[in-house]
């Protein structure tokens, strides 16, 4: 990335811009959860070209309460937060901790950490980011395990569920949001 920016500039999320898939494969269906209400802030500088200034550093943060992740279906949202310990762990977050260029202007290879049940993890993906004057969009996907997290899948009889999840993010944010 290029020289450091000449205006850093502070984005909060707009919740209901926002969204957070969380999809899985099991032996008899796959399982779609969507997340809603989620926080958080963008803090980045811009180049000329609309590409993201490598300094300072931008900052992105994220996160949501896992008790309104929904799969319409009740008794997997039940089973969901029981795995999650949602009582003890309220919240999940996201931290971007480095980030790279890849293809101009809104490419982007990063590394970051994921906290779940209190555990915290690494994880690096592309993800793609926009910008205009007033709202920045981060969009992206990455492969998760939950037994980084120490989780172990259901599984109950025939059902079983894969481990890896992929989770589908696209953030908007917006100045003064």
């Amino acid at each position: 990335m290029a020289a450091q920016a000449e205006t850093v500039n502070r984005y909060d999320v707009a919740a209901a811009d926002s969204s957070l898939i969380i999809e899985a494969r099991s032996t008899l269906h796959a399982v779609r959860a969507a997340a809603t209400g989620l926080t958080g802030y963008v803090v980045a500088g811009w180049n000329p070209d609309g590409s993201l200034a490598a300094a300072p550093a931008p900052i992105v943060h994220v996160e949501f309460p896992l008790d309104q992740v929904r799969s319409g279906n009740s008794m997997q949202d039940r089973e969901m937060r029981r795995l999650v310990d949602a009582g003890r762990f309220p919240k999940a977050s996201g931290d971007l901790r480095s980030v790279d260029l890849v293809s101009p202007p809104g490419r982007y290879r990063a590394s970051g950490e994921i906290t779940l049940v209190g555990r915290t993890r690494t994880y690096s993906g592309e993800f793609t980011m926009s910008n205009d004057e007033e709202m920045v969009t981060v969009e992206g996907e990455l492969s998760l395990d939950i037994r980084d997290f120490g989780l172990k899948p259901p599984s109950l009889l025939i059902l079983k569920v894969d481990p890896v999840l992929r989770v589908i993010l696209r953030l908007v944010a917006r100045k003064g949001a």
